[in-house]
């Protein structure tokens, strides 16, 4: 490369100097924006952006000189449209723009919610320190010290805010007064900022693809979070392992295929949870907060479940067909993923545990239902908040909704009609052994559970306002949502 010809000016920082060699930016055009008393970490940034070109630069910073000369500052047209919408005065935008910052910045800070009044304070703040700056810098400079910027101290967010705990503690609801109780229907950024931060440019994006609310929202996220948090147990010193005694060969070996089962849910659980957490903006940090609880869940049922296969003579048992793990891993959006993992899959697991528990031979296998009841009344809690909201703001989608659960509940029936080996244990540990009675036993009362678990499942959709699900309910689940008979005549 050839030696660019050397201009007077400000020197440029080595590392500033191949960024601007990397991206193509002449020199000139840096020591320009330095003379113009941009920082150098600023110029970085915004050289280190993706798009950025010597045009657009050379455009930028002739605009700059041209308004630090006195000339005039024209506001483009999608500025001053924005400007008009968010009621930011003309010569507010105005002396944005002397200051460096680019319309689309402007226009970002206008929809993120920043009112005219935090402007009007930061800016002029900015003004000061720019006018202080180049006399205060030299002085500095010729003592041989170190000149503080201190320009962040003066950020526009808002100030003075003191939250004080309440009955519960100080909880992560407790947080949401002032403007950071403002949830935007729609999050601006596509980096880590915290909401209510003031952003800065040039951060580089992270992927993140759900940025509106109603994608993802449940009103009773941080509620859950902080019960997620105050009602943790641990698996290895909670659960009275010594009371569990040695069972019959069959009793075992069922409770060892449920508890196989209950792995595999839980394995599942975790990992579609974890996939679509780096999907979610951080504008709404109540969900992801909770869903990271939920992650530990799985992980703890995972636990408990292994551990009670392990510690009475028995061991795993045979892998179940694993049909609607599918249905739930190749979920496209993350509502349908809610609505068949928290909605669908855990009233039938809520099913399971609650025929565990009824079933169970000591406290240790008694409270692991209990606890595991506990934890998945959340996540249905949760499933049920976010599918409301959703369907409250999204009428055109609602039969959207319904295609997850017909596509869900037919997977599901065709996965339980193909586990013998899951239906079996059930029978075995619901009538209490081999013997022919035993199994017409357990045969009923697994009936009754099915017809139970069922139920609750249409009720918790009539509650999240979708009640004609029961007409539009898998032929082959219908008849566990019919009352019986003699219930009938009475």
């Amino acid at each position: 490369m050839a030696q660019e010809p050397q201009t007077q000016g400000p020197d440029i920082p080595e590392d500033l100097v191949k960024i601007a060699q990397d991206n193509n930016i002449p020199l000139d055009l840096v020591r320009r924006a330095l003379a113009l008393g941009f920082p150098a970490e600023a110029v970085k940034q915004q050289l280190a952006m993706p798009g950025v070109t010597a045009e657009a630069a050379e455009q930028f910073i002739s605009q700059q000189e041209a308004m630090r000369a006195g000339g005039e500052v024209v506001i483009p047209d999608d500025l001053a449209e924005a400007a008009k919408k968010h009621d930011w005065p003309d010569e507010l935008v105005k002396r944005g723009l002397r200051l460096g910052a680019t319309a689309e910045m402007l226009i970002s800070q206008m929809d993120a919610g920043l009112r005219p009044d935090q402007a009007e304070r930061f800016i002029t703040q900015q003004e000061r320190l720019r006018g202080a700056a180049q006399p205060g810098a030299a002085r500095s400079a010729e003592a041989g010290e170190q000149a503080l910027d201190l320009s962040w101290m003066k950020v526009p967010t808002e100030w003075g805010i003191r939250v004080r705990p309440g009955k519960k503690g100080l909880t992560v609801g407790a947080l949401n007064v002032g403007t950071y109780g403002d949830i935007p229907d729609y999050w601006p950024y596509q980096t880590e900022m915290p909401r209510g931060a003031y952003p800065i440019p040039g951060v580089p994006a992270m992927g993140y693809t759900i940025y509106e609310k109603a994608e993802l929202w449940s009103d009773n996220a941080a509620d859950l979070y902080e019960e997620a948090i105050q009602r943790r147990w641990r698996p290895a010193t909670d659960i009275p392992w010594e009371s569990i005694e040695p069972l019959p060969d069959e009793i075992e070996r069922a409770m060892c295929q449920l508890c196989t089962f209950f792995c595999e849910k839980a394995l599942l659980a975790g990992d579609t949870v974890g996939k679509w957490l780096p999907e979610m903006s951080y504008g709404y940090h109540e969900v992801k907060l909770y869903l990271a609880t939920a992650e530990f869940d799985a992980a703890r049922h995972f636990e408990v479940f292994r551990k009670r296969a392990l510690c009475n003579g028995g061991g795993m048992g045979i892998q179940s067909p694993g049909y609607f793990h599918r249905a739930i891993i190749d979920a496209r959006a993350w509502t349908e993923t809610s609505a068949v993992l928290h909605i669908l899959s855990n009233s039938f697991l809520m099913g399971l545990y609650q025929l565990g528990e009824y079933v169970a031979h000591s406290e240790a296998e008694s409270n692991i239902f209990r606890l595991c009841i506990q934890d998945t009344a959340r996540q249905l809690a949760f499933g049920l908040g976010h599918l409301k909201y959703f369907l409250i703001r999204k009428h055109d989608r609602r039969e959207e909704v319904h295609t997850y659960f017909n596509k869900a509940e037919a997977v599901m029936v065709y996965d339980d009609e193909n586990d013998n080996v899951l239906r079996e244990a059930l029978i075995i540990l619901l009538g209490g052994g081999l013997i022919k009675e035993q199994i017409l036993d357990g045969y009923r009362k697994l009936e009754y559970f099915k017809r139970r678990w069922v139920r609750d499942y249409l009720a918790r959709l009539e509650s999240a306002g979708l009640p004609e699900r029961r007409e539009r309910l898998h032929y082959s689940l219908k008849k566990y949502a019919e009352e019986p008979v003699a219930a009938q005549a009475a």
